[in-house]
């Protein structure tokens, strides 16, 4: 180590330069309620890399305080040219100095004076007591204070810049910096420099005579003639220029450096404001002394300690409950935490090894009179998924705090308990990942210790404890209360009811379908590889790229990192012109087809009910539609052969029938009710068939005169509409010029008045609230509203138009639901619901119920919530799911 490695480091940060480079530097980012933070994101992983890899003794950053400066008073157009701030990041600068602040580092800032004079005066002062200096910044101008002591880092970029690096830069030393600026101005500040002079030449004048004044003083010998002219008739401008230029260091700054002295961050406020924003990677690098309640939790392992546990829970009148389930396999029950009052519980139920423990259905016969109890609040997480662990688990009075968290940020990524903490109550709990030995190594959680998953158990449990009353404030700001407590809630539990009943699915036809699958993938495998000439791996985008764009020449499309593109969107285009894009595109749809459903629904079939039990998702799509999973059955084809094919594998169990009934063009409905446009009103008061009707009044043409085809492009407006599609999409969608696709728009908009003034009502209202709402009042936060960015903003204009509608479609069909659930209940019928997909219920009910049954849903899906127009639906009944269609 040298002596100048001993001297104390200090560094000085650039934060008015590093705020727009955080700004501009990461792509639109916000938290789920909407508050932008890419800046935040972007200065606070500057600001934790400078102290992890530069680790300074002192450090300061130094910001500009709007308002004029010294520079102003000597060039009215200094900075004259500079955007304003955007709109997004005004609100972000406060945060990031909280930030900074929590770090424990000083902040350094004062009225009339730029933070480049700060730093300047700062970084001579720190030299005067014999320190090192780092400038952390990406600004050139900063380059004229780096010396001996005095380097600068652009830590975005990964460079450092001591006086040989500046030299390489510019071609003069750091003293001569102000004076190649002074020549050749700066943009970024307004500041004009000499007319004709670019980098190379100020390079090469300063190499020759030195400084701005004496090129001025030599301009009758340069042999440049327009160069000769230009300093003659702007010598004052130069001299003005490197004025401008100089970074003042005499400045008046009142800051004692000791103050920079590094000091421990204050982690609980980082932890705070990252759980805010919503930095889970940054929450994760930092550590805070959160206590850990979980080691009062008591360890309930005997009959004896369970029968006091079900009295104690028999006396009190809320309780949060917490089922620990395996990774991978949430119905596999490792545990049970309880929090009640100030007292946190754990039962032990499969842990590998351990001592006395008990088995869960004991346990769960013991705590049903508390389960079952209308007058005990019950607080869980996932409760529908606990439902599945338990089998036959009966539970009154209880609510699902992740349903609650959902509703408040459906466009949430994640709605893991640990994060839900955090942003409500701003405590820190262990992850699954913390307790199952971190990211890069786990193990099964029945492999945790005891001791260590009941202090986890209980500080979750008492986590839910907390957060019921926290949710419920938020749900009755939001005004979802009445969302969550009578649709969101019931529907889980028919919900669950469906996935235990499950729906039969015949193996054979499948592996049937399997094999004639087999034979036409190789018969267009062939087929392609003739067209293409030679054979080459049809899933490999290189060898497909290969062939398209090099041999066959192909135009080409959009650009990837591995070349050009081959999506779906690329060949559709391609197939226009040639026969093999076309051709790839089926074989494409065929392959997906065999291995995500032929192939793999036989695989999915319970081993011992022979029924396929999918999962349904209530807090995954934000627009509030459902989702399903294991399988996906949202995805298979409606219209082609194959997807009518699969859906005859749906089956029915002996003596019984499969009810399909389908709400006819529900969103369109719904959109004649929120706009209240009479022609919309009039035409599905009538039963009219809109496509007909739309065709007719865009094209102008009598309803008998409309064609197929103009019926089909009818359908296309009348949905794209709804989608906010524009000219430029419709005009891609129908294979018209864009001028065609304004033409149709504005012949619809001029036909239908009063969808134009309710989707401009809707984005205005979005606008100025930052969401959209449904019939029913579920929410969809859009803060890309905003962006700067077009292409961003207009697609969350899209999603403005469209979520109302959408929602409002999927409010409708889950209170139906939980309605014909429960009346199939009440009336002691055997019918019951299997599946939902879109807009679509199955019901599986006895033969002898399948006219009852049939009414009943029909009047449910019809009558479920009053709107201005008639709900249509369309049931049927068969053997199989595609008969009932």
């Amino acid at each position: 180590m040298t002596e100048t490695d001993t001297k104390p480091l200090f560094a000085v940060v650039d934060g008015s330069n590093y705020l727009y480079r955080a700004y501009y530097g990461i792509p639109l980012l916000t938290n789920s309620r909407g508050f932008p933070t890419n800046a935040i994101y972007g200065f606070t992983t500057m600001l934790m890399k400078l102290l992890r890899e530069t680790n300074p003794d002192y450090l300061v950053v130094a910001f500009d305080l709007k308002g004029p400066t010294t520079r102003h008073g000597e060039f009215g157009d200094y900075k004259a040219t500079r955007k304003p701030m955007p709109d997004d990041l005004i609100p972000q600068v406060p945060r990031i100095k909280e930030v900074i602040r929590a770090f424990s580092v000083s902040i350094l800032e004062k009225q009339g004076i730029e933070a480049d004079d700060l730093i300047g005066a700062l970084t001579v002062r720190a030299a005067e007591k014999g320190w090192r200096t780092v400038i952390v910044s990406g600004d050139k101008d900063l380059m004229q204070l780096v010396g001996d002591s005095v380097t600068m880092v652009d830590t975005m970029k990964d460079k450092t810049y001591d006086a040989a690096a500046v030299k390489e830069k510019f071609g003069v030393g750091p003293d001569r910096v102000v004076e190649i600026l002074g020549l050749m101005g700066d943009t970024s500040d307004n500041i004009p420099g000499v007319p004709g002079v670019g980098p190379k030449t100020a390079q090469r004048l300063i190499e020759e005579y030195g400084s701005v004044e004496a090129v001025i003083a030599n301009a009758e010998n340069l042999r440049n003639v327009k160069l000769r002219e230009s300093f003659r008739q702007y010598a004052d401008q130069a001299r003005l220029s490197r004025q401008l230029a100089l970074i003042r260091t005499d400045v008046d700054v009142d800051f004692d450096l000791q103050e920079a002295a590094r000091r421990a961050p204050d982690n609980d406020e980082l932890a705070r404001l990252f759980g805010e924003f919503e930095f889970s990677s940054l929450l994760m690098q930092i550590k805070t002394d959160a206590p850990k309640p979980g080691q009062d939790t008591e360890s309930v392992s005997d009959r004896e300690g369970l029968s006091r546990l079900a009295g104690r829970l028999a006396r009190s009148r809320e309780l949060a409950c917490e089922t620990i389930r395996e990774k991978g396999n949430p119905e596999e029950l490792i545990g049970l935490g309880v929090a009640v009052e100030d007292e946190a519980f754990y039962l032990p139920l499969r842990h590998p090894g351990a001592g006395a423990q008990l088995a869960a259905r004991e346990v769960f016969a013991a705590l049903a009179p508390v389960f079952t109890d209308a007058r005990i609040k019950k607080y869980f997480y996932d409760l529908k998924t606990a439902l599945a662990a338990v089998e036959n688990l009966a539970v009154e009075a209880a609510e699902d705090l992740q349903l609650a968290a959902y509703l408040l940020n459906p466009a949430r990524q994640s709605y893991a308990l640990d994060e839900i903490a955090w942003e409500y109550l701003h405590e820190r709990i262990a992850s699954v990942a913390d307790v199952s030995g971190g990211k890069s190594k786990t193990y099964p959680l029945a492999a945790v210790p005891e001791d260590k998953m009941a202090a986890w158990a209980g500080e979750r449990a008492r986590a839910l404890a907390a957060l019921a009353p926290a949710l419920a404030a938020k749900l009755r700001e939001a005004d979802a209360e009445a969302l969550y407590r009578e649709v969101e809630t019931p529907l889980l539990f028919t919900l669950a009811s469906m996935e235990k009943k499950g729906v039969l699915v015949d193996t054979a036809l499948l592996g049937q379908m399997s094999e004639e699958l087999g034979q036409l993938l190789a018969l267009s495998e062939g087929k392609i590889h003739r067209l293409a000439g030679e054979k080459f791996n049809i899933n490999s985008p290189k060898q497909l790229q290969t062939i398209l764009f090099d041999k066959l020449r192909l135009p080409k499309g959009k650009k990837t990192k591995e070349g050009y593109s081959t999506d779906v969107d690329v060949l559709s285009e391609l197939a226009k012109s040639h026969e093999l894009p076309a051709e790839i595109l089926a074989y494409r749809s065929l392959a997906k087809l065999k291995s995500t459903y032929v192939d793999a629904l036989p695989l999915l079939v319970h081993p011992q009910t022979g029924r396929i039990h999918t999962s349904y998702n209530q807090t995954v799509a934000a627009t509030g539609r459902l989702s399903s999973s294991n399988p996906n059955l949202q995805n298979i084809p409606i219209r082609t052969l194959e997807g009518k094919r699969i859906r005859q594998a749906f089956i029915a169990g002996p003596g019984s029938v499969l009810i399909s009934a389908d709400y006819s063009q529900i969103e369109l409905r719904v959109l004649a009710h929120l706009s209240e446009d009479r022609t919309l009103l009039t035409a599905f008061a009538s039963d009219e068939d809109i496509h007909t009707r739309t065709a007719s009044d865009v094209f102008g043409v009598f309803p008998e005169m409309v064609n197929p085809d103009m019926r089909r492009q009818a359908k296309v407006i009348n949905f794209g509409i709804l989608y906010g599609m524009s000219a430029f999409g419709l005009a891609k969608e129908l294979g018209v010029p864009q001028k065609t696709a304004q033409a149709y728009i504005d012949g619809y908009f001029d036909r239908y008045k009063k969808v134009r003034e309710y989707l401009d009502g809707i984005l205005e209202g979005a606008r100025r609230d930052g969401y959209v709402c449904t019939i029913l009042n579920r929410r969809r936060y859009l803060p890309d509203l905003k962006s700067s960015i077009p292409s961003v903003r207009q697609f969350a204009e899209r999603m403005a138009i469209n979520a109302p509608i959408q929602g409002s479609a999927a409010d409708l069909i889950k209170v139906a639901m939980v309605n014909i659930d429960n009346l199939f209940k009440r009336k002691k019928m055997a019918a019951r619901l299997i599946l939902q997909v879109h807009d679509e219920l199955v019901v599986e009910a006895p033969e002898a119920e399948k006219e009852a049954a049939m009414a009943l849903v029909k009047q449910e899906m019809e009558e479920v919530v009053k709107l201005r127009v008639p709900l249509k639906v369309e049931i049927a009944a068969g053997r199989n799911w595609d008969e009932a269609h």
